[in-house]
């Protein structure tokens, strides 16, 4: 008996340890392919140098900043912060399911475009509302005039 509950736990910590790593490698597999290396660093160059241009006082340290982040602002650290992140939020077999998609030629294309659609979502967003301040502004109107009559 005690021979049988010693390999019961074995096999169940072996199982468990099983899927903690294929949990750990589907999140950085899909840090990987979602966020890559190569879109990483572009973006993070982007950044670095935006950051240079809105404080002109770094420029003359342009070098000083490119080193630091090739040091501290790596793709293996963010990769492994995005799996992080990733398991936070979804299940083993939603970062499956997810894999198989953005392995296809529609998942990649949508990740190509998806920072186009966030950016072209907040343009819409705001066309409306500029669209539509008459009617927001007539509401303010109609509610500051029903607060005063009832003073």
């Amino acid at each position: 008996m005690r021979k049988w509950m010693c390999r019961l736990l074995l096999t169940s910590c072996c199982i468990f340890s099983f899927a903690a790593v294929a949990a750990e490698d589907i999140a950085l597999t899909l840090a990987d392919l979602m966020g890559g290396k190569q879109q990483y660093n572009l973006l993070n160059h982007q950044v670095l140098n935006k950051m240079i241009r809105q404080q002109p006082e770094l420029a003359r340290y342009q070098s000083v900043v490119m080193a630091w982040s090739d040091e501290c602002l790596t793709w293996e650290r963010m990769r492994v912060e995005l799996a992080r992140t990733y398991r936070s939020h979804f299940s083993e077999r939603e970062m499956h399911d997810m894999l198989l998609f953005f392995r296809t030629a529609s998942g990649q294309k949508y990740l190509r475009y998806a920072p186009l659609l966030k950016d072209e979502t907040v343009l819409i967003g705001q066309r409306m509302a500029h669209e539509y301040q008459p009617r927001l502004l007539e509401m303010l109107q109609q509610a500051k005039q029903k607060s005063q009559s009832s003073h």
